[in-house]
């Protein structure tokens, strides 16, 4: 088993900008010291759901403050992408960190970010596919070009080239069954945030994902099968439920806001599990999420849970979302020292 952590940076006006930003880099430092895998970076833009819209940028900053623990995109939203500017800015995170990048991948989910730049919701996928291509192969150590429906690109090659060969690890965000089979089937690695759902729909999903990789030839040793979920950790057992009942809370009514809701038009019908995500956010309760969603409780309690999804679905990268919803930093910090002391022991590391 390995750990991670992921930030979402969301701003609620209680602390500034800047604050939020320190202390997420604090928590990386944190976390790296802890032993803590990797610290996964959200790109969100035009709210205050999350305030980091140049991951790049991030996670250079994050790079530079740390020594070890490796620094991911989750995710990066490639059809706001100016490909060539991003795989140089990746390339140069990548040979800043020392080779510590990894880069998650998606399409997008958010209406009103597609709006505000510009891009029709219905070009999502076919601009993720070219750009994608355009990434990898801006990072082979050629000259190359590219004819495709959004970029012509003409003989071009970038620097820096990264420090990981061919380049650094890509995945890509996974939601629906046909997404994990078709990752599998590809031989792509995954990112999931599985919210408010059911172990047997984690164990169903990750199963396609290696039923798949299976078929196409490729080893399940050599693969992370990752999830990720909201957690709070503290001994004292009242306060570990109640306490994050807010924040947790906080986090589900804002992000019932920004998905795409089932009825509308403008939708692709490629996005309809964001539709039905969204019809459900809008009406979850915190009693639900302690049972399908968040991991919250004492050390205990928390493992067990932890164990669950390793022996039942297979989990075998666990990466904690300790500060959501704007959550106090001192709060979110014990909550990370604990769970290191007394959660992680009890899982062998994977090297």
């Amino acid at each position: 088993m390995k750990f991670g952590i992921d930030h979402l940076f969301t701003y609620r006006g209680d602390r500034t900008e800047q604050e939020v930003l320190q202390d997420s880099i604090r928590q990386t430092v944190l976390a790296d010291e802890l032993g803590f895998e990797g610290c996964w970076i959200a790109e969100h833009h035009f709210s205050s759901y999350g305030i980091v819209g140049n991951l790049p940028t991030m996670a250079a900053a994050l790079a530079q403050a740390t020594e070890r623990i490796r620094i991911g995109l989750a995710v990066a939203v490639l059809p706001f992408a100016s490909p060539l500017r991003l795989a140089e800015d990746l390339a140069l995170v990548d040979v800043l960190s020392g080779g510590r990048l990894d880069i998650g991948v998606g399409r997008g989910y958010q209406p009103e970010e597609f709006r505000r730049f510009g891009i029709p919701f219905e070009e999502a996928s076919a601009r993720f596919d070219e750009t994608l291509e355009i990434l990898e192969l801006c990072w082979r150590d050629e000259p190359f070009s590219f004819d495709g429906k959004f970029f012509h690109i003409d003989d071009v090659e970038i620097f820096p080239k990264p420090l990981q060969k061919p380049h650094p690890p890509i995945l890509k965000a996974a939601l629906s069954s046909h997404t994990f089979g078709q990752a599998g089937r590809s031989g792509m690695r995954i990112l999931t945030s599985p919210n408010f759902t059911p172990i047997e729909v984690v164990k169903e999903n990750l199963a396609t994902y290696r039923e798949a990789l299976v078929e196409a030839k490729f080893r399940l040793e050599d693969f992370d099968y990752p999830m990720l979920q909201q957690v709070y950790v503290c001994e004292d057992p009242d306060e570990a439920i109640e306490f994050p009942r807010p924040y947790a809370l906080y986090f589900y009514e804002r992000l019932a806001r920004l998905l795409p809701s089932i009825g509308d038009t403008e939708i692709p019908s490629d996005f309809s599990e964001y539709g039905k995500m969204q019809r459900n956010v809008d009406r979850v309760k915190y009693e639900y999420l302690l049972e399908h969603g968040i991991n919250v409780g004492t050390p205990e309690q928390v493992t067990q849970r932890i164990r669950t999804l390793e022996e039942e679905a297979g989990v075998n990268y666990y990466i904690g979302w300790f500060n959501f919803g704007g959550m106090p930093s001192e709060k979110v910090e014990q909550s990370m020292k604990l769970f290191a002391d007394q959660v992680m022991p009890h899982f062998s590391r994977q090297s």
